[in-house]
C-alpha cells in the first residue's frame, strides 16, 4: 500500500516511535496551498516533533532549561580577540603552532596546512601538519635572522635532530620552522604533536621521506624527556630520512643534551620592527607620493617610527619578538604620523598601557569620595566592570560594579540617587581618564538606553584594566568569584562577557580558571554551560594555554559527566573546531553517545563548524562511521548533521548547487559517502520528515539545471539500491507531495524510472 488515501493529517499527530515507512508520519502530507516549498529558505516547520527527541534518560524537571542564543562563532572569536588583544580569527593552522610567529599568532589561514592523524596502541595519538610553501614564505618574508640562526644550520647539516631551546614568545617557533625550510625547502615544513614522545618511535608516525618537522615541547615534556628517547628519536629521524627539531626551553638541562642544544637567540627587538613593519606596508604608500615607488615606506620606518622616542625606549627594553609583531600589527593599520603616532603609541606601549589603568582604577581623581555618595571602591569597581563589560548596558555594568563593590548585595548603588548614571554623573564615575578611551553610546533598544563600548585604538587599556585589577586591588578568588556569579546571574550579553575574562584569567591561573569553568560546565542552565564554553574558547586563542585546554577537553569527552561533554560540544561549535578539527570529530563521536544529547543540537553544530572550516573532506566520511554505529544516539547525530548540512548552497556563480553536490563535483566529498548519509537521515524517524522535504527541494532547484540534475538522480540511484523501504518512501513522495507540488517539472519523470527500474 503506497498510502494514497493518507492525505490529510498534521505533523504533530505523529508519534515520536512511529516508523519510518510510507504509510505513516507527517512526509505522507502534501503540502497545502500558500505553503512555503518544503526544505526552502522560507520554511517555517524546523523538524518533526520526534526531532525534539525524547528525554528517556532524564527528568524534564531536572534539567532547568532556558532559551538558547544563537551565538555566531565568528563574531564571539572576534569579541574574545578585543579583550585578550589576538588577532580576531582561530587559523587552522595555528592548531601546533604553540610559540609566537613573525606574522602574528592565529594569523594562518584555513587550508594553509595538510593534517594528518594516527591512532597508536593505547589510545595514544600523534598528529602531524604540513605547511604550504607559500605560508612559509610568507613567514620568511617578515623575518629577521638571528644571530643563532647559523648555528642552527650547521647542526642541521651533521645531524637528524637539534633541540632548540629558548622561553616562550621569543620567536623559537619561526626560527625552527624556517631552518626546516632552509634545509629541505619551504613546501616541506610540517609539525608534529604525540601525547608521547615514544609515540614518534612508532613505525606508523605520520612522517615523510624528506621532510623538516618541528615538535614544541611543554615543560613537562622537556622535564620527563631521557637520553634513551632522544637517541631513538634521533636514530628513527635518520632512518626514515627527516630533520627533527625540538623546541622548548631546554635551559637547565644543557649539559644532558650537549651535541643536539642550540641555544635561540632572537634578532634584536629594533631589527625585528623594522622587518615586519616593511612587510605589513610593503605595497602600500605612507608619504602622499605623486608617483610612489616605496620609498617613503623605508622613511617612514627609519625617520618616523624607530627614532620616535616612546618608541625607541621600549624596543630598548628588548620586548620579546611576539610583542613586537602585534604592536607592528596596530600600528600598520593606519600607518600615523606625528602626534598622531605619540598619541597611538601611549595608548599601546605596555608601560603606558599599565600606567593609564593604574590611573583609572586608583579612583583618587576626585581626592575621596566624589558627590552624591559615589565612593572611590565604587567607582573602581565600576570601571573594571566597563573593562569586562564592554557593549553592554549602563545599567547591567551598575549591576555588576554592585555585585564586586559590595558582595552578596543586590546593589552597592543602591544608596545613590537614580539620576547618578546621567549627565555628569556618569562622568564622575568613569573618571577623566577612562571617559576619553570609551564610547557612550544612545541606545533605546536597551534597559536605561545607554551603553558603554571602548573607542578604536582603545581595546587593550581592557586587558590592562583587568592585570592591575588582578595583581592590585583583588585576589584572585574574588575575581572569578564575582564572574562566575555574573555568568550564572546576568543577562546573555553579561555572562558572555564575563566568560570571556575567565578565559582571560587563565593566563594568570590556569588551574584556577578551570576549576571555575568545570563548576560552571555542571550547571543545569545551558545558557551557563554556554557560557563556559566560551570560556574554553578564549583560553584556546592564547597559545600558552592550548596544551592544558586540550588535555581537559580530552578528559571530559572521554569520560566526563554529561553536562561536561555537552560544554565540549559547545565549546567546538562556537569556534575550538578551526582549531582543532581532528581531536572535534573524535571528542564530538564520545559526546554523542550521551542520551542527553537528545535534547540539545550541540553536536550537530560542532560537525557544522569543522564543515565550514574547510574540513568537508574529513566530515563526512567521520558521518558515514556513524550512521554504520551500534549506538542509535550516534546515528541520531549523523541523521541531524546531514540535514542540517544538505540547507546549504554553492556561492555564487554556482548557487543553484547544493554545497554538498557541488564538493562531490569538485571531488573534494565521494557520492557514495554523500548517498551513505543520506540513506541515514531519510531512514531516522526523528529526521526522515526534513530530510524528504529538503531533498524535494534539492530536485525543484535542479530542475533546468542538466549537470545538477545529474548528480541529483546519480544520488538517489545510490540512496535507493538494495533499499526497498526507501524505495517506497520515495515512490509515496512522488506521488502525494512532489508531483503536486511540481506538476511541471521534467525532472520527476527521471526520478520516476529511477524508481520503476529500481522495483524491478
Amino acid at each position: 500500500m503506497n498510502g494514497a488515501g493518507h492525505r490529510s493529517g498534521d505533523p504533530g499527530d505523529r508519534s515520536d516511535n512511529a516508523p519510518a515507512g510510507p504509510d505513516s508520519g507527517p512526509d505522507d502530507v502534501p503540502a497545502r496551498v500558500g505553503e512555503a516549498w518544503p526544505g526552502g529558505p522560507d520554511d517555517g516547520w524546523s523538524g518533526s516533533p520526534a526531532e525534539a527527541g525524547n528525554s528517556d534518560d532524564e527528568d524534564p524537571a531536572d534539567e532547568a532549561e532556558e532559551p538558547e542564543d544563537s551565538l555566531d562563532p565568528g563574531d564571539i572569536i572576534a569579541r574574545l580577540a578585543s579583550l585578550l588583544g589576538a588577532p580576531p580569527a582561530i587559523g587552522v593552522g595555528d592548531v601546533r603552532v604553540r610559540g609566537q610567529n613573525a606574522t602574528g599568532p592565529g594569523a594562518t589561514a584555513i587550508g594553509t596546512v595538510h593534517i594528518t592523524t594516527a591512532a597508536v596502541a593505547g589510545g595514544s595519538r600523534t598528529w602531524s601538519e604540513t605547511f604550504t610553501g607559500t605560508w612559509v614564505r610568507q613567514l620568511a618574508d617578515g623575518y629577521a635572522p638571528g644571530p643563532s640562526d647559523e648555528r642552527i644550520d650547521r647542526h642541521l647539516k651533521q645531524r637528524h635532530l637539534v633541540c632548540l631551546s629558548g622561553p616562550a614568545g621569543a620567536g623559537r617557533h619561526t626560527a625552527a620552522c624556517l631552518a626546516a625550510g632552509r634545509r629541505h625547502g619551504f613546501d616541506r615544513v610540517g609539525v608534529l604533536d604525540a601525547e608521547q614522545l615514544s609515540d614518534l618511535l612508532r613505525p606508523d608516525a605520520p612522517v615523510r621521506e624528506g621532510f623538516g618537522y618541528v615538535l614544541q615541547l611543554s615543560d613537562p615534556a622537556v622535564r620527563e624527556l631521557d637520553g634513551m628517547t632522544l637517541v631513538g628519536l634521533a636514530a628513527r629521524a635518520e632512518t626514515i630520512g627527516i630533520t627533527l627539531i625540538l623546541v622548548g626551553d631546554f635551559g637547565r638541562r644543557d649539559h644532558e643534551l650537549a651535541g643536539h642544544l642550540v641555544e635561540h637567540r632572537p634578532a634584536a627587538a629594533v631589527d625585528v620592527f623594522r622587518a615586519q613593519l616593511r612587510r605589513q606596508l610593503r605595497g602600500r604608500c605612507v608619504g602622499w607620493c605623486a608617483s610612489c615607488a616605496g620609498d617613503c615606506v623605508d622613511a617612514y620606518v627609519e625617520d618616523e617610527c624607530v627614532t620616535h622616542p616612546l618608541l625607541s625606549a621600549h624596543l630598548a627594553a628588548e620586548p620579546r619578538p611576539g610583542e613586537v609583531v602585534r604592536l607592528v600589527e596596530l600600528i600598520a593599520q593606519a600607518a600615523p604620523r606625528g602626534s598622531d603616532l605619540t598619541e597611538r603609541l601611549e595608548r599601546l606601549l605596555p608601560r603606558q598601557l599599565r600606567e593609564r589603568a593604574a590611573r583609572i582604577l586608583a579612583a583618587d581623581d576626585l581626592g575621596g569620595d566624589g558627590p552624591a555618595g559615589w565612593g572611590v571602591g565604587q567607582r573602581r569597581a565600576f570601571r573594571l566592570s566597563c573593562a569586562v563589560l564592554a557593549g553592554q548596558p549602563v545599567a547591567e555594568i551598575r549591576a555588576a560594579a554592585g555585585q564586586l563593590a559590595l558582595p552578596g548585595s543586590a546593589d552597592a548603588f543602591a544608596d545613590a540617587p537614580s539620576t547618578g548614571v546621567a549627565g555628569g554623573g556618569l562622568d564622575v564615575m568613569l573618571g577623566p581618564t577612562l571617559r576619553q578611551a570609551v564610547l557612550v553610546v544612545d541606545d533605546d533598544r536597551l534597559p536605561g538606553g545607554r551603553r558603554i563600548d571602548f573607542a578604536a585604538g582603545n581595546e587593550q587599556l581592557r586587558a590592562s584594566l583587568l592585570e592591575v585589577a588582578w595583581s592590585d586591588w583583588w585576589l584572585p578568588e574574588q575575581l572569578l568569584g564575582w564572574l562566575a556569579d555574573l555568568v550564572r546571574t546576568g543577562a546573555p550579553g553579561v555572562r558572555q562577557s564575563a566568560a570571556g575574562a575567565i578565559g582571560w584569567s587563565a593566563d594568570h591561573g590556569v588551574l584556577a580558571a578551570l576549576r571555575t569553568v568545570d563548576q560552571l560546565a555542571r550547571e543545569r542552565r545551558a545558557g551557563v554551560r554556554q557560557s563556559a564554553a566560551i570560556a574554553l574558547v578564549a583560553m584556546a586563542m592564547q597559545p600558552q594555554l592550548r596544551q592544558r585546554v586540550r588535555a581537559e577537553l580530552d578528559r571530559w569527552a572521554a569520560g566526563g559527566a554529561a553536562h561536561l561533554q555537552d560544554t565540549v560540544a559547545r565549546a567546538y561549535a562556537l569556534g575550538l573546531a578551526r582549531l582543532w578539527p581532528d581531536a572535534a570529530l573524535v571528542q564530538l563521536r564520545h559526546v554523542a553517545e550521551a542520551r542527553m544529547q537528545r535534547r540539545h543540537n550541540s553536536v550537530v553544530r560542532g560537525l557544522v563548524e569543522v564543515y565550514v572550516a574547510g574540513h568537508a573532506a574529513s566530515v563526512l566520511p567521520a558521518l558515514v562511521e556513524w550512521t554504520a554505529s551500534t549506538d542509535p544516539e550516534v546515528r541520531l547525530h549523523a541523521g541531524r548533521a546531514l540535514r542540517v548540512l544538505a540547507d546549504r548552497w554553492a556561492p555564487a556563480p554556482r548557487e543553484h548547487w547544493p554545497e554538498l553536490l557541488h564538493l562531490v563535483c569538485a571531488g573534494t566529498v565521494r557520492m557514495t559517502d554523500l548517498a551513505a548519509c543520506w540513506v541515514a537521515a531519510l531512514s531516522l524517524p526523528a529526521t526522515a520528515y526534513r530530510s524528504w522535504r529538503t531533498l524535494g527541494f534539492w530536485l525543484n532547484r535542479a530542475y533546468g539545471q542538466p549537470e545538477v540534475a545529474a548528480h541529483c538522480l546519480e544520488l538517489l540511484g545510490l540512496v535507493v539500491a538494495g533499499r526497498e523501504p526507501l524505495r517506497r518512501r520515495l515512490d509515496h513522495q512522488l506521488r502525494h507531495v512532489w508531483e503536486p507540488l511540481m506538476p511541471h517539472n521534467a525532472l520527476l519523470d527521471d526520478v520516476r524510472r529511477l524508481t520503476d527500474e529500481d522495483h524491478r
